[in-house]
């Protein structure tokens, strides 16, 4: 298959599919899907495998699969055996097993690059070029318009400085409208006048949303790239109700895969080029400081009083010199070169400038999403998109904020994630009827409760922490809409009115609602309400600690070794990445990317640029292998008399006996160094030590971690040099900031790549190898705490379910929520007025005046008081819950779980 689409076996020449026949549009259907039953029966590595082996079978004679196979029956019965699990029964059983290995390798590139790249639907050359120009055009317009690569910054300036007045007007119109509508059921108004006149309305109101949007880009830059990710599947479907009527919509959605993913890479092309062609074009201090004036944006002068021009202007005391070639910022005498910062809040300019690029990423969602609505899509490629999706999401928020290239950057990729499923969803309900969505809904959620029914709860409590103010206020509009039923002032939904009067509804919402709400509490309230506190904390973790206080103490960190000579630092780091890797939670990702940072900034005036970053990389090698060791003999096999540290790393669970088969193999291969790479740092070391592997071999397999060490040494080096500046305060390597976006993406992917082939391993261990990995011996002390720990949890269920419970436990865990949600939303939607702008290169005495406590601003230590009253709220509820249960388990009754709450979606 083609990049476009199109299999190679295809003819050339071929007609539209508009020319075709009914007659032979089902005939292909019906020929579709004999294929599809055949071959998607069969499970997607096995399709893999045999696909490899029907090519390898065509250059091979028979003589030589002849002799294979006299070969293969000496072979003793087990490793005939063994060789049945791994592959399936193809023609070609009598293939030699260099051959066999060859194909597995090559399942195993398959494998990688079906998990990231998506599926493209074979198509005609002119059906492929005409759909892509139709989704070409939303892409080219909104970069034409809305980004710097065409005319957004003029665009944006006239519609939300000129107009942008109007905004609050058209938001009171729709709020209202929309009001109004919900609580009159507009709905249900199913008359002939009555579906007109919804249309109309819901045509206004869509409309007025968009204007919305467009005019208050000011303050909400991302809004722009969120009607994108909207407008395109709508666009989508117009073009498909205007040209290819007689397609199913499933089929044509289909058809979008292919199309929308060559669109998105050569919108990352053009970017690219765009960027290289001219030195305005990238992201640096001087094009930072014209972006935040073009856009209008306002200097924050509160923060930095000194950075005011004398002339009265009102203006920056520093401007841009447009003399020479390059654009240079110039600061006179008097005027300080942090006074830049004055445009920290500016995040206009930097949208616009990554216009393309979230482009790119709206329109790859949707090309995987199209993916999914074909036949023999799995739920495993489903998966590997979600994951891939919000690691890539992550790679971003850590490269930006680091660098701090761009505020309001989580909002912006929040945003688009948000508008990118709703686009999805569109897609969804236009490909099914309504009938069919009914019954595929009740059909996931009962496959979902079969499937995660012990982990719904979880997502319950994501639910809960995220969305909490929303559920509470649709609540309230549903009683007041349930108030205005029973008046019954509303004439156009009378219908409405007596179906709710037959349900004999006597609450104060409505009946949906009532349903709703008794589902909710048909939940295990006081676990969800738990992991939703677990939720909120691990945020403001990631949001205050990772974000803002890892800056700090590496700018700290950069500032006191200033001094210091370069072996001094290197032990100083080496004691810290050293204590990071003992911790069983810390990758080992943070402690290269600190090591390119610091020792790069130490080191350059001695080694020079490039000489730093090798040795970055190579004490990160040597640190990576000196903790491993300490990993596998000081705790691994020292400790691994002790109960808890076998169960710790799960020494009994079936994920660790197939890491044992792989790892307890003597020499070398690719599965054993891929899960020495990509598995988790401290459990792999560790369960080395426990079943005493050669340490010689294990850190001859560890090696080649330095292809994932030196990619992150190099962004942190980057990230470094991105914050340098020259004695006129301009950027010493302005492309340094464009370089690191690149080298973390290629971090990303090492690891990624890694973590996936290590993954793959593991899975093939565990299925072809499963009597093996059944045949190995649960450590008995393990089981025992195990089974403990189990009864121990049971009885914890018990004593804190939520109509068992005293009201004062359900009051100090409901205040906890509150706490850690208040907190989570402080953060989130005001972080600008919560924590004060800090970068790497910054001093804690200039920026900070010498104390690390002025990183917070008012309302961050309110949001930091908050978040600590909910962990100390959380910690009584569990310690009483725990007690509870510890009375429970030793009262010598084994109580069963009756009564447990239903696990319903």
């Amino acid at each position: 298959m083609n990049l476009f689409g199109q299999s190679k076996s295809s003819p050339t020449k071929v007609n539209p599919p508009e020319a075709t026949s009914a007659s032979q549009e089902e005939e292909e259907k019906k020929r579709s899907g004999n294929i599809l039953t055949s071959r998607f029966g069969m499970g997607k590595q096995q399709r893999d495998v045999q696909e490899e082996g029907e090519l390898e079978c065509a250059s091979y004679s028979a003589p030589a699969m002849k002799d294979t196979k006299d070969e293969k029956n000496t072979q003793p019965k087990k490793n005939q055996q063994e060789e049945k699990l791994s592959t399936p029964t193809t023609n070609c059983e009598e293939i030699s097993p260099i051959i066999e290995g060859n194909a597995s390798k090559t399942a195993v590139f398959k494998h990688m690059v079906s998990s990231v790249l998506p599926k493209v639907e074979p198509l005609p050359w002119t059906t492929f070029f005409c759909i892509s120009i139709w989704c070409t055009i939303p892409a080219a317009g909104y970069i034409l318009l809305f980004t710097q690569m065409g005319f957004g910054e003029s665009l944006y300036y006239t519609l939300s400085l000129k107009f942008g007045g109007y905004s609050y007007m058209f938001s009171r119109i729709l709020v209202i409208s929309g009001f109004f509508f919900y609580i009159l059921d507009i709905g249900e108004w199913n008359s002939a006048v009555g579906n007109i006149f919804r249309f109309i309305c819901t045509t206004a109101m869509f409309s007025v949303f968009v204007i919305i949007v467009m005019l208050t880009s000011n303050e909400h830059p991302f809004g722009l790239i969120s009607l994108f990710a909207l407008f395109n599947p709508l666009w989508l479907l117009l073009v498909k109700s205007l040209f290819y009527r007689k397609r199913d919509a499933r089929t044509y959605v289909s058809w979008l895969s292919g199309p929308l993913l060559l669109v998105s890479l050569l919108t990352a092309v053009a970017f690219i080029v765009w960027i290289c062609l001219d030195y305005d074009n990238e992201w640096n201090s001087v094009t930072r400081a014209e972006a935040a004036i073009r856009t209008g944006c306002e200097p924050n002068f509160e923060d930095y009083p000194n950075c005011v021009n004398e002339d009265g202007s009102g203006g920056t005391c520093f401007y841009v010199d447009y003399s020479s070639d390059r654009q240079e910022l110039v600061y006179p005498e008097n005027c300080d070169r942090m006074c830049l910062n004055v445009y920290n809040k500016c995040s206009n300019g930097f949208i616009l400038w990554t216009g393309p690029v979230l482009i790119c990423l709206s329109m790859l969602f949707l090309s995987f999403f199209c993916t999914f609505l074909r036949t023999d899509t799995g739920e495993e490629d489903i998966f590997n998109f979600g994951k891939l999706w919000f690691f890539v999401l992550f790679i971003m928020w850590a490269s930006v904020s680091l660098s701090g290239a761009g505020a309001g950057i989580t909002s912006s990729l929040l945003t688009l994630t948000l508008a990118s499923l709703i686009g999805a969803g569109i897609f969804l309900s236009a490909s099914f009827s309504k009938a069919e969505q009914e019954h595929n809904k009740e059909a996931l959620f009962a496959r979902i409760n079969e499937k995660y029914g012990d982990n719904l709860d979880v997502v319950r409590g994501l639910f809960v922490v995220t969305c909490s103010p929303l559920v509470i206020a649709y609540f309230f509009l549903s009683a007041i809409n349930q108030l205005v039923r029973r008046i019954g002032i509303n004439p156009c939904a009378q219908k409405t009115c007596e179906i709710n009067a037959s349900e004999k509804n006597t609450g104060i919402v409505t009946m949906r609602a009532k349903k709703q709400l008794t589902k909710m509490r048909s939940w295990d309230r006081a676990k969800v309400l738990t992991y939703a506190v677990y939720w909120g904390v691990a945020y403001m973790i990631l949001q205050v600690l990772v974000a803002n206080l890892t800056v700090v103490f590496l700018s700290w960190m950069i500032e006191k070794t200033a001094n210091l000579g370069l072996v001094t630092v290197t032990g100083i780091m080496c004691g810290v990445g050293v204590m990071m890797f003992l911790l069983p939670p810390v990758p080992g990702v943070p402690v290269y990317l600190t090591l390119g940072i610091v020792l790069t900034a130490k080191g350059h005036e001695i080694l020079g640029w490039t000489g730093s970053i090798l040795y970055s990389t190579g004490v990160g090698l040597v640190l990576k292998i000196f903790s491993s060791a300490l990993q596998q003999k000081m705790i691994g096999e020292n400790l691994s008399h002790y109960v808890k540290v076998r169960q710790f790393v799960g020494i009994n669970s079936t994920l660790m006996k197939a890491m044992q088969l792989v790892l307890g193999k003597d020499g070398l291969s690719v599965p054993k160094v891929s899960i020495l790479i990509g598995g988790p740092d401290w459990p792999t070391s560790v369960l080395c030590g426990i079943m005493r592997l050669s340490l010689p071999q294990i850190v001859l397999g560890t090696i080649p971690v330095v292809f994932l060490i030196f990619p992150t040494c190099l962004t942190g080096a980057l990230l470094y040099m991105t914050s340098l500046e020259t004695d006129t305060g301009n950027p010493e390597f302005p492309w340094a900031g464009t370089v690191s976006t690149i080298t973390a993406s290629s971090t990303a992917l090492v690891q990624f790549g890694s973590m996936i082939v290590a993954a793959y391993y593991l899975e093939q261990a565990s299925d072809k190898r499963a009597d093996e990995v059944a045949a190995i011996k649960d450590d008995k002390e393990v089981k025992e705490a195990d089974e403990k720990d189990e009864h121990m949890r049971k009885c914890y269920e018990t004593v804190t379910q939520w109509n068992a419970m005293p009201l004062w436990s359900k009051l100090i865990l409901t205040c906890s929520l509150v706490c850690i949600t208040s907190s989570c939303y402080m953060v989130q939607f005001f972080s600008s007025v919560c924590f004060a702008e800090h970068s790497l290169t910054d001093s804690i005495d200039e920026n900070l005046g010498g104390n690390v406590g002025n990183l917070f601003l008012p309302l961050g230590w309110a949001s930091v008081i908050l978040f600590g009253a909910a962990i100390i709220l959380l910690s009584t509820f569990s310690s009483w819950g725990k007690h509870q249960a510890e009375k429970l388990a030793a009262s010598e009754k084994r109580v069963p779980l009756n009564g447990n709450p239903s696990h319903n979606v």
